[in-house]
């Protein structure tokens, strides 16, 4: 199973590598905001999604999330909590 660092570092290299094709050069951190200002849409977010399903080996968004997702470390959150439910 993934660590919490491995999950971290994917999620902010996905979503590092999405920004750079749309030419935005400033680096995510775990503490930056998820909304319209990080300069990504809802395709930009899908590819991602897909790109981590190819890393991790999940797509913890299939079941649906019941929380509100504010910044990355809501999302590596998720990835987490889905992991730990996959690894029983």
């Amino acid at each position: 199973m993934p660590t919490a660092s491995d999950v971290t570092g994917a999620i902010l290299a996905a979503i590092r590598e999405s920004l750079e094709m749309k030419g935005i050069a400033e680096p995510p951190t775990a503490d930056t905001p998820v909304d319209a200002r990080l300069g990504l849409d809802s395709l930009d977010w899908a590819a991602i999604v897909v790109r981590l399903e190819g890393v991790l080996g999940i797509d913890p968004f299939e079941e649906g999330v019941d929380r509100e997702l504010k910044t990355i470390q809501d999302i590596v959150g998720v990835y987490e909590d889905a992991l730990r439910r996959r690894a029983g």
